[in-house]
This record gives structure tokens, sequence and C-alpha cells, in this order.
């Protein structure tokens, strides 16, 4: 969602302040001390499982070796498919986060599974270095990132875990075993968006580039206009992406581009102000959607256009307070916009209770087996959800249409995916499969959710 600059007054005084209610976002203080683990917008229930941090190597090993019950990984929580709950125990590789060893000639690093991207970033730019790219949170952990295929957008640029040149981990049979151009080459694919089933990543190898700085620019445009223009976009820029606010006929534009220029100063994120103005409209004008169209194109009218410039992982990435869940699908770049014109014209037909905006951003194709981004590039179209709002009609409304258009889905949000879905639309499943049970013989790091999706309930 970015940055949406409407101003207060504009809408308040719009609608009335004197019938306006303060609108407040839900509180999501961390409970997991109290209630167990849980994902960040609490879309999943508190866990019974033990959250077990291990210290080193062997503490894993032993782990993994002796728990009763399932094992699994867990990074900032910040995916909403059933990855993580199991009846074991959940871990944690805060110990595991450091920046191990850096090759500035070679442009790699190597660099502790559970570290943040977030401190990862300034990490690197010590030493001259950067992520390639980013997506527009970077809160998550890096074994988390890159075993859902966490992506950001860019004609040219892949996923993160194309970025990966090797990498470390315990097998759910407890064996060590590192996987890089000089051992086990040929398991790289596997290794690359693994979902966390193949062993537990301790280290990971990534290509980087040289640290550079972004011009960043925001702007908003008729939604027709946009789609229209998107291919151009893509092309000549580094990075493009938009979002499409429903019930408004626009859509706001950003696109970030390399440059020498001098940095200029940052405004303020007004991202979750905006966020929740939207939802404020949708409480108030829901069932009259021609005077919420009115009131927000009013409103975007004010919006002033941001241009800035700034380091990449500073400009690249944004906050988010405000909790939401999330649907996206990757589809094929010529079925993606007819994609995104049938969810739009299904959410403002029957689902007046949606604010947040869509979001497409387009990723190169890689070679990882389970990469959604597999064989080709593909356009990714998210539909997010206020967190305590209702979700399951984007299961059963949603999730229909991006399947029609032959959609992959995130493996880090909301999907049904199963056994013979993933059989039907990737090549390499069987091999994955096979490895996997050769990697880990017994299940210990199966779940109910990837029992399923392996085919395996």
């Amino acid at each position: 969602m970015r940055e949406y600059h409407m101003k207060r007054r504009t809408l308040l005084a719009a609608m009335g302040a004197s019938v306006m209610t303060p609108v407040q976002a839900k509180d999501m203080t961390d409970q997991a001390a109290e209630t167990g683990w849980q994902n960040w917008s609490r879309s999943i229930a508190p866990q019974k499982a033990d959250i077990v941090v291990p210290q080193d190597v062997a503490t894993l090993k032993k782990l993994i070796g002796e728990t009763a019950g399932g094992v699994r990984p867990v990074g900032s929580g910040h995916s909403w498919t059933g990855l993580v709950p199991c009846d074991g125990a959940i871990v944690k590789l805060d110990h595991f986060s450091a920046v191990r060893a850096v090759d500035t000639q070679a442009q790699t690093a190597w660099l502790g599974a559970g570290a943040r991207l977030k401190d990862l970033s300034p990490v690197l730019a010590e030493h001259g270095l950067a992520f390639r790219n980013l997506g527009d949170i970077d809160v998550q952990s890096l074994a988390g990132a890159i075993s859902t295929a966490t992506h950001g957008t860019g004609r040219e640029l892949p996923c993160l875990a194309a970025e990966i040149s090797g990498l470390r981990m315990v097998t759910g049979a407890g064996e060590e075993v590192e996987i890089s151009a000089a051992q086990n080459a040929d398991m790289l694919p596997a290794a690359q968006v693994a979902l966390g089933a193949l062993g537990i990543c301790t280290e990971i190898q990534m290509k980087l580039v040289a640290r550079h700085k972004l011009h960043r620019r925001v702007w908003f445009d008729p939604y027709d206009k946009v789609l229209a223009d998107s291919e151009k976009l893509w092309r000549d820029n580094r990075n493009f992406e938009f979002f499409y606010l429903p019930f408004s006929g626009q859509a706001m534009c950003i696109t970030h581009n390399i440059t020498e220029a001098e940095a200029a100063p940052r405004a303020s994120d007004k991202g979750n102000d905006g966020v929740m103005q939207l939802k404020a409209l949708r409480d108030w004008l829901g069932w009259f959607p021609y005077l919420r169209k009115k009131l927000l194109s009013a409103a975007i009218a004010d919006a002033p256009e941001e241009d800035v410039v700034g380091e990449s992982w500073q400009l690249l990435s944004s906050p988010r307070n405000v909790h939401f869940n999330e649907m996206e699908f990757h589809l094929p770049p010529d079925r993606a916009l007819e994609a995104l014109e049938a969810v739009r014209t299904h959410i403002e037909r029957y689902r007046r209770d949606v604010f947040f905006p869509f979001e497409c951003r387009m990723t190169a194709g890689d070679k990882a087996w389970l990469s959604p981004f597999n064989a080709g590039p593909r356009i990714s179209i998210a539909v997010h959800t206020h967190a305590p709002d209702e979700y399951e009609f984007l299961f059963t409304e949603i999730e229909p249409i991006f399947r029609s258009y032959g959609g992959r889905p995130h493996w880090g949000k909301l999907n049904r995916f199963s056994g013979d879905d993933m059989r039907a639309i990737y090549p390499k499943f069987d091999d994955f499969a096979k490895l996997r049970a050769e990697f880990d013989p017994k299940g210990r790091l199966l779940n109910p959710y990837l029992r399923n999706l392996f085919g395996l309930a």
C-alpha cells in the first residue's frame, strides 16, 4: 500500500466532521509470550507448540532428532499460510542472524538465515553492497523470504530466492548439508524455494550488487490509463508497480530508477493514515459507491506527487502498521491484466466492504523448482482485507478467478492449493517431492498444511 497522501481535512470536510467517529486500527500488540505463537495478522490461532530458540547447529540437530511431534521454523511471522503450525516445536533462528562472510569483489555474502532483511541492508551498505531488489516489506527473516519466493517488482528483476548461490541447512534427518556451486550444485534449484520442507536453513549465500541510490516517483492516474501504459512503464523503469484503489477509478503508480543524484529527504510516511481514511469511507459510504468514488477522487486530486532520491533499501520498503490479510497470485503476463479486471469487477459489484488497494507487480523468471516464477516472468496481483474483517471470500470468490487465468499462489499468502494442484502447474513437483522424502524420511518437518500441499494428507 505505500503512501496515500490524502489530506485528512479533505476527507473530513467532505464527509462532515459532525457525523464522523474516530477510526482506529485494531490493537495488534504482540501477545505471543502469553498466548503462544501467532502470525503478524493474527489470522492463525495461538499455537500450543513449544517455541524454541537453538543456540547453534548442534542444538538444532538435537532438537530435530528428539522433539516429540513435528518441527517447523518461523521467521517474522509475516505470512498467512499454515507453514508454521505444528504439534512439536516452533524454531526461531534468532541466534543465526549474523553476517558471516562478505566477499566485496565477488559481491556475495554468507548471511545468517534468521536475520531480518531490514537489519541486513544497512550492514551490507557498510561493505558497499546491497540486495538487487526488495519487496515493499522488509521485516521478514532472510530464510522466510527466500523459502516463500518473496519478491519485489521489476521486469528484469527476479525474486529474492533466485539470488541464492549457496545455503547450509540441517535436514529433517538431522544431517548438516551444504548446497552450493562447490557441493550438491544440482540440488540448488530445489533448495532455493523449499517452504522449509527440506531442512531448516542456518546460513544463506546471496548474490548482491553494488550499493546504489534510487530515484522514486509516486503519482496517481486514472486506472484505465495505467492499464494502457503498464507495458511501457514496466519496460522503461527498473521498478514499476501500481495500486488500484477500489471504487475510485484511480491507481497509484510507483517507479524506482538507479541514479547518481544527491539524496533528497523523503516525507514522513503517511501510508497508515491513508489506509484508515479509506476504511472510514468504506464504513460511512459503503452502500453509496457513487458518492464514495466522488469523495475518493476529490481526495486523490489533492495528493501531491512524491519525487525523492535515497538509498535503495530505504525507498523500496515501507512500514506496515495497519494489519491485514492477503492473497496474491502470480499470473502469465499476457493474461494478468485481464485477471485484474475480473477481480476488480467482482469486488466492486459484490464486495463493498473491501477498501484496501490491490497491488500489481512484475517479476522476472527463474529456475527454482517451486518458484511461482519458474520458467518465465509473472505479473503478481494481491488483494488485501483489514485484519479484523472476514476474508473467507478470498478463497471462495477471488482464488477461483486467479486459478482460471493460470495463477500460481504466493507461498506465504492465502491459498488452498493441494498436491494435485501443484503437480498440474509445477513440472518438477514430483522431483521435489522425491528429494523431500530423502531429506526428511520420517516427515519431521511436515505439518498439516505441507501434508496437504504434497498430497500426503
